[in-house]
């Protein structure tokens, strides 16, 4: 534990609820969600597209849309609750301590600036007292920490010169340069191809070992969440409906919704005329959710049982696992091996 930090988790989201206020009523799209990122570790928040998993983000950096609002809960860094600092405070914040990388890297870079120039901005508003040769030589160092070969020549470059794996290291470039002790990654790898995908993940985690950041990774892909989280939160129609140490959930789920992702994994072990398995229906719009549980009418163990459509079911602990939590009314009817653990 480094001199600024303070006892308990990095992050701690407790009872976060964002809602949409239109006209004619007052929406709540994030329904009381709390979950922590330790120091130096990686958690995923995983879900279909609608689930809630970038609102989530948006929310913990400030830049939640027009119309929408925290509306219950606290955000605390470092022991500090980020709601109630100011405006200024939160800015200082933000691109210093916490970073975020966004999903599509070309409509995130300023095309009529160079990648160079973009870093030392971020240098130049958060540590001040830097020359320009200092932040020149930082920048470029973080272009190496992201795996990007030939620093100091793609410093001179505009985004448009670069592969789009590149302009995603640049990202991650930006938001390494001043050290921040949380990185926010959002869908960082949606737009690139399998092996691109996989260099950019691990330059990322490469550099977050290297300066000791938090990553939290925000993602649909379950292989990626296999291979790179050491905790990982499940997230359907804006509520958490299980969490745990990656290992324990995806041997062991406890419900209806993480054990139908991890089916629709394909396996390299499968008979390959054997279909994929899939998720009946669409995720409910969160204006016309169901009552009670929001994955009854997809939910293969729903069969109509009249708790399910009455009563939202609340998170439990699991038995031997204080870490490991699901909200399903039956689920100790999952209590045995998921297809990860069969051969």
């Amino acid at each position: 534990m480094t001199r600024l930090d303070k006892p308990g988790p990095l992050l701690a989201v407790e009872g976060l609820s964002v809602r949409f206020d239109t006209r004619r009523q007052c929406q709540r799209v994030i329904d009381d969600i709390s979950f922590t990122v330790e120091r130096g570790e990686t958690v995923c928040i995983v879900g279909e597209s609608g689930s809630g998993k970038t609102l989530t983000a948006l929310s913990l950096m400030s830049l939640l849309p027009p119309g929408m609002s925290v509306a219950a809960g606290a955000l605390r860094f470092n022991g500090q609750d980020l709601l109630a600092l100011d405006a200024g405070r939160r800015a200082m914040l933000y691109g210093d301590r916490i970073a975020m990388i966004f999903q599509d890297p070309m409509s995130s870079l300023n095309p009529v600036l160079t990648i160079g120039r973009q870093i030392t901005e971020s240098l130049a508003r958060h540590q001040p007292s830097l020359t320009r040769r200092e932040r020149e030589l930082r920048a470029e160092q973080a272009l190496s920490l992201a795996g990007i070969p030939d620093a100091g020549e793609k410093m001179r470059r505009y985004p448009h010169e670069l592969s789009g794996g590149l302009c995603q290291r640049s990202l991650i470039a930006i938001a390494l340069v001043n050290q921040p002790r949380l990185i926010i990654a959002d869908e960082p790898t949606t737009a690139l191809d399998v092996t691109v995908q996989a260099q950019v993940m691990n330059s990322m985690r490469a550099a977050c070992r290297q300066t000791g950041a938090a990553l939290l990774l925000i993602t649909h892909d379950m292989g990626l969440v296999a291979q790179h989280a050491d905790r990982v939160v499940v997230m359907y129609a804006g509520r958490i409906v299980e969490q745990g140490r990656a290992g324990q959930v995806f041997r062991s789920s406890r419900h209806p919704y993480t054990r139908a992702l991890l089916s629709a994994i394909p396996r390299l072990d499968s008979d390959v005329d054997r279909e994929l398995e899939v998720i009946a229906g669409e995720p409910p719009l969160f204006s016309r959710l169901p009552s009670g549980c929001a994955f009854r009418p997809r939910c293969r163990l729903c069969r109509d049982r009249p708790v399910c459509a009455a009563t939202i079911p609340p998170p439990r602990v699991e038995q031997g696992d204080p870490l490991h939590v699901s909200a399903c009314h039956f689920a100790h009817e999952l209590a045995v091996p998921t297809r990860m653990e069969r051969k």
